[in-house]
């Protein structure tokens, strides 16, 4: 199992953890630094407005296609329509290669605070033991793999024929055989703006990556109002990027994989 922030907690860093059972503890001690941009991560170093999460519960989870509806309406919450990941695309990275992928999730039950979410009504219960409670997805990583070193329009297609496997990419889509993992979505439910959801899915996610030994690199796209955002999470911003996907006007940023782990 590749370690994960909530196996090993670094500093000022809050706990999570990997089940719907061993998570009811958690808000009472899960303060997250209240930040002005859309993912909640706060940038400044003098941070003094902290807010605990209300009533939640997370826990990380790797996502599967059983949460395809739960991912689509996330998504749809979060970015313009030009920028979404449509459900074809979902699909097809959830079926091909879903270990990239990762959810932040809270067990809730009906009357919670999670009932009233765009995810909810998609929700599942986290087991056969407790069927009055649903385990509601609040935000969520979506990653392929690419054999280029950034994220470009090709990579962020897929095969049109890949259901039947006739006439796959050497380029389309996701490639196996590449090192560079490319995010697609970085998404946390607008409705918990500022309570930090995107950066603990994200350094959860990138731990996972580091240790699993899959990759050399995780890649990105950023407008700019996010660059200091990605850079605070330990990215590297390397330029304008060429890729037009969305009307275009990104930055390309980096994480060095290899450069945490010294090969």
């Amino acid at each position: 199992m590749p370690r994960d922030l909530f196996g090993r907690t670094r500093k000022n860093e809050a706990p999570l953890t990997t089940s719907a059972e061993s998570q009811t503890s958690l808000h009472n001690e899960f303060t997250i630094h209240r930040g002005d941009e859309g993912l909640g991560y706060d940038t400044s170093r003098n941070a003094k407005d902290t807010k605990a999460l209300p009533n939640l519960h997370p826990y990380v989870q790797t996502l599967s296609l059983s949460d395809l509806e739960s991912c689509v309406a996330l998504e749809n919450a979060t970015f313009p329509e030009p920028e979404r990941c449509s459900k074809e695309k979902f699909t097809y990275r959830l079926t091909t290669c879903p270990e990239l992928s990762l959810g932040l999730f809270s067990t809730t039950v009906a009357e919670g605070p999670a009932a009233s979410l765009p995810t909810y009504s998609f929700a599942r219960p986290p087991d056969s033991t407790a069927p009055m409670k649903k385990s509601t997805l609040v935000a969520q990583v979506i990653a392929t793999k690419c054999v280029s070193v950034t994220v470009t329009d090709e990579a962020m297609e897929y095969p049109p024929d890949w259901r039947s496997q006739t006439s796959l990419s050497e380029w389309q889509g996701h490639q196996e055989q590449g090192r560079t993992i490319a995010i697609h979505s970085l998404a946390a439910l607008p409705e918990f703006k500022g309570y930090g959801l995107g950066k603990i899915v994200m350094k959860s996610y990138m731990q996972r990556m580091e240790s699993s030994g899959i990759a050399d690199r995780i890649a990105l796209l950023a407008h700019d109002r996010l660059v200091k955002y990605y850079e605070a999470l330990g990215f590297r911003n390397t330029g304008k990027s060429e890729t037009k996907f969305g009307g275009g006007n990104w930055y390309d940023m980096l994480w060095d994989i290899t450069e945490q782990t010294g090969s």
